[in-house]
């Protein structure tokens, strides 16, 4: 067996490993809350009886807790399934989908714009450290890192929405239009989404520079940087050639773990914005309490952020010589 093939076996147990402790804590912790985690399904009046049995019967309410999880892990790992919504009575996985790539087109394009210039400018602010460009965009960035994601939304939205006219008040696309052609469909999603990226692309540049920043200084005080200036190398040559590479390695950590926690996380964001995604989907889950939509959102946005660190760990030795797969 190869290094490569190796290590991804080893990655994947110790993956799984994590994945099957979230799974049981998700399973878990609901159950110990006061009333237990399925109250809201027993009391609801708006469920009808009859779905009511279906759905106790369906999740194995009427049995002991040990063999709920036996039957929660054989389900999952057999069919994939994660039950049904309690509030919209759907499966869980169909809900999920529905909403997941709103919050992943939200989220990727954000993040990997905000590492873009995060990265250059935290790399030119490094060479420059001590400078005015430095400490200037250090206060301005750890100013904006201050501030709270909601706040900022609803600002932009006032601003660019009220008064300006440039943006939507709400929405991911236009309710009930016909498009023409799928471009049409495109400019119009572009046209609903460009605010909430910008917000999102603001609070998180503040992270990539700082840490970008920090990390170049540390490349350029070692043994290795100091020969390249001895041997007469450019500035550029530097930082491109000899810096940006190891100095990248964990802005490329901080951007996978952060895309996954992301997919969660910009709760806040879309409910500004009233985005149909994962995170105004586990905000109403949470308000209804929909312990299956809940736990569903807990499984996808975890598989994803595990499979992410995963791949990050296997292009370090692409990214960097001096990492090797062991």
């Amino acid at each position: 067996m190869g290094k490569l093939a190796y290590f991804l076996v080893r990655k994947a147990v110790a993956r799984f490993v994590t994945f099957f402790v979230i799974l049981t804590l998700t399973f878990v912790i609901p159950r110990l809350l006061p009333g237990g985690a399925f109250a809201y399904l027993v009391a609801n009046p708006s469920v009808p009886p009859d779905m009511r049995n279906v759905l106790i019967h369906e999740f194995g309410l009427d049995k002991p807790v040990w063999e709920q999880y036996a039957i929660f892990l054989r389900q999952f790992f057999t069919t994939g399934n994660l039950g049904i919504s309690f509030s919209r009575l759907e499966p869980v996985s169909q809900v999920i989908m529905e909403a997941l790539p709103w919050t992943v087109s939200l989220v990727t394009v954000s993040l990997l714009v905000s590492a873009a210039i995060g990265m250059l400018s935290g790399m030119y602010a490094a060479y420059k450290r001590g400078g005015r460009f430095d400490t200037a965009s250090m206060s301005a960035f750890m100013f904006v890192r201050s501030m709270p994601g909601f706040w900022l939304g609803m600002v932009l939205l006032i601003v660019f929405g009220f008064y300006l006219g440039w943006a939507p008040l709400y929405g991911a696309y236009t309710y009930g239009a016909t498009y023409t052609s799928p471009w049409a469909r495109v400019a119009d999603i572009l046209y609903h989404m460009w605010l909430p990226m910008l917000t999102l692309i603001v609070l998180t540049i503040p992270g990539y520079h700082i840490l970008m920043r920090n990390s170049v200084v540390n490349i350029l005080g070692e043994d290795y940087i100091v020969v390249a200036t001895a041997k007469g190398l450019s500035d550029r040559q530097l930082l491109l050639r000899h810096a940006f590479r190891p100095a990248s390695l964990p802005v490329v950590t901080s951007l996978a773990i952060d895309v996954g926690f992301s997919i969660s996380g910009v709760m806040l964001i879309e409910n500004v914005f009233s985005i149909p995604g994962v995170g105004r989907l586990a905000y109403q889950a949470v308000y209804q309490q929909d312990y299956p939509l809940l736990l569903g959102i807990v499984v996808y946005t975890s598989a994803l952020t595990l499979f992410l660190v995963t791949v990050v760990e296997v292009m370090y030795s692409f990214i960097d010589p001096r990492v090797r797969l062991e």
